[in-house]
């Protein structure tokens, strides 16, 4: 269990900000206002997988017409690749969902340079 983390919200640590500059790495709708909004919000972990619920900090809302703008993929270290979501609701950025293909605990989230991006079309 993750226990406090799971109640007390808090500023992202070093490697969950890469991993989300890794995500915001290239240009699609909203993600300007995305940066922004994330810039000033804060967030807890939600699952063992490490996935985090933002705040829904301030900044101008986001304008996509997709729930998911852009999502990551890698390999964890066992070769099951890892998922990471960027979940925008209402303009306002929601979560970064962090899930394995066999539903198992991540071994170690991927460096973010190791991070394939993908956008809907």
């Amino acid at each position: 269990m993750i226990g406090d983390c799971l109640m007390q919200f808090r500023k992202l640590t070093d490697s969950e900000r890469r991993v989300v500059d890794r995500l915001l790495a290239e240009d699609f709708p909203g993600r300007g206002a995305i940066i922004e909004q994330i810039n000033q919000s804060l967030v807890r972990q939600i699952d063992e997988d490490g996935s985090l619920e933002f705040d829904g900090g301030a900044g101008p809302i986001a304008v996509s017409k997709f729930r998911i703008p852009v999502e990551g993929e890698a390999e964890d270290v066992d070769g099951v690749p890892i998922h990471i979501l960027l979940h925008v609701v209402d303009g306002r950025v929601k979560e970064l969902e962090i899930y394995k293909d066999d539903s198992s605990t991540p071994i170690k989230i991927p460096e973010p340079e190791e991070i394939r991006l993908f956008r809907p079309a």
